[in-house]
């Protein structure tokens, strides 16, 4: 299989590395210089043609810029955490395409956040878009290939339960983090996980916002009022108490 990878963030980079351990030669494309010379990748934007599979690990930003533009006889694979935006612009652009999300990560940014091992027994959202059966194929060799484990979803499925799982325990992360702060020389493992989301690149919270906020807005309220409610119950047990 002919695999280019666009974009070595934590994803891109992360998956360069896996593919490298298993064998796997894959053309890799950044603007950085520094991360070209690390993982001695081409440093230009890519218009490659003749690939088996491309994979976009880039931010929605970006990504949504650039689709007009990619080379039309590629099979490409975005890594984006939201999937419906993104697959509505690839099915407009006219892009053999599938919506991906590998739903793996850490806190940590540039080439310390690279990990082969990141992707192992993780869950690797698939959403269809323009793609036929053996491109279908295709990603979930892919996403085999990395460790993880493919599964069909629709880009509303995905958004919204990415809101519960992923958008919205950033936020409360941060919420925790914001008033935890003046505290924190009593801080211990509890605390540390329940911040360790608030420490991730702030780009992805403002994805958060622009592409799914309306998904992530619902669930913060739900959350809310859970924590409301135990909140209220701990003061009806505090008057009870004799």
């Amino acid at each position: 299989m002919k695999i280019a990878i666009v974009g070595l963030g934590q994803i891109g980079g992360s998956m360069a590395l896996k593919l490298r351990e298993v064998g796997v030669k894959a053309d890799l494309f950044d603007v950085d210089p520094k991360i070209c010379s690390l993982l001695n990748a081409s440093c230009k934007n890519f218009d490659g043609k003749g690939y088996d599979l491309v994979v976009l690990a880039l931010h929605i930003p970006v990504l949504l810029k650039i689709m007009n533009e990619l080379p039309k006889d590629n099979l490409y694979l975005d890594t984006a955490s939201v999937k419906s935006q993104v697959v509505e612009m690839a099915k407009k652009a006219g892009l053999r395409f599938i919506g991906g999300h590998p739903i793996a990560g850490n806190e940590r940014v540039g080439p310390d956040s690279w990990d082969a091992h990141l992707f192992e027994g993780k869950p690797f959202a698939l959403v269809e878009a323009n793609g036929n059966f053996e491109d279908k194929k295709t990603v979930e060799e892919f996403a085999e290939l990395l460790g993880s484990n493919p599964i069909w979803t629709t880009a509303k499925e995905h958004d919204v339960s990415l809101a519960h799982t992923s958008h919205a325990p950033y936020f409360v992360s941060v919420a925790v983090k914001r008033v935890g702060k003046n505290h924190e020389k009593f801080a211990g493992p509890g605390y540390e996980s329940m911040t360790r989301l608030s420490k991730q690149d702030p780009k992805l919270a403002d994805v958060f916002i622009t592409y799914n906020g309306a998904n992530t807005a619902k669930v913060l309220r739900e959350i809310a009022n859970e924590i409301l409610k135990i909140a209220d119950n701990m003061k009806i047990c505090n008057h009870n108490v004799k």
